[in-house]
C-alpha cells in the first residue's frame, strides 16, 4: 500500500509540473504553392491546407490550350511551399523517309544503321511514293512497319 501511494504521490508530482497544450493553434490553414509553366496566371497563390491540383490550376486561370497534363495527378494534394510546373505538349517531329539522313532513320525504333542505309539506297533508286512503300526495302515488315508508322511521313 505505501508503495502504491509513493507512485501516486511522485505521478501526481510530475503531472503537475506540466500543462498540455493545444497544438491546433500550431496547424497552418494555408498553404503556399508557386504554379509556373502553361496556365493562364502562372505565379503563387495562397491557398486552404487540403487543397488539390485542381483547385490550385483553377487559382492560376486554367490550363492553356498546348498544356500537357497527361501525367498530373489532379486530385493530388501537394505540400506547402510546393512548385507546380505545367509542360507544354511535346510535339513529336516526323522523320521524312524521302529526305532523312542515316542517323535520323537510325534513331527509328527498330531501325538501325544498315536497314537506314537499306532505306537511303532504295530511294534514291525509286523515292517512296506512300509510307506503306518503306515495307518494299528488305529487312521491313508488317510489324516493324507498324512501330515507326506514326514517327514517319514523305
Amino acid at each position: 500500500m505505501k508503495k502504491l501511494g509513493l507512485v501516486v504521490f511522485f505521478l501526481l508530482l510530475l503531472c503537475s509540473r506540466y500543462s498540455f497544450v493545444d497544438m491546433r493553434q500550431y496547424e497552418t490553414k494555408q498553404k503556399t504553392v508557386e504554379v509556373k509553366g502553361e496556365v493562364y496566371h502562372p505565379g503563387t497563390y495562397e491557398v486552404a491546407v487540403h487543397a488539390s491540383v485542381e483547385e490550385i490550376l483553377q487559382l492560376a486561370g486554367g490550363c492553356k490550350q498546348d498544356a500537357d497534363i497527361s501525367s498530373i495527378n489532379l486530385a493530388m494534394d501537394i505540400a506547402n511551399e510546393s512548385v507546380l510546373v505545367i509542360p507544354k505538349q511535346q510535339e513529336e517531329v516526323k522523320i521524312s523517309i524521302n529526305s532523312a539522313s542515316l542517323e535520323e532513320l537510325d534513331s527509328l525504333p527498330g531501325i538501325g544503321p544498315s536497314i537506314a542505309q537499306r532505306i537511303i539506297d532504295y530511294r534514291n533508286q525509286t523515292p517512296f511514293r506512300t509510307i506503306e512503300d518503306i515495307k518494299k526495302v528488305k529487312g521491313i515488315k508488317d510489324a516493324l512497319f507498324h512501330k515507326i508508322q506514326d514517327r514517319i511521313c514523305l
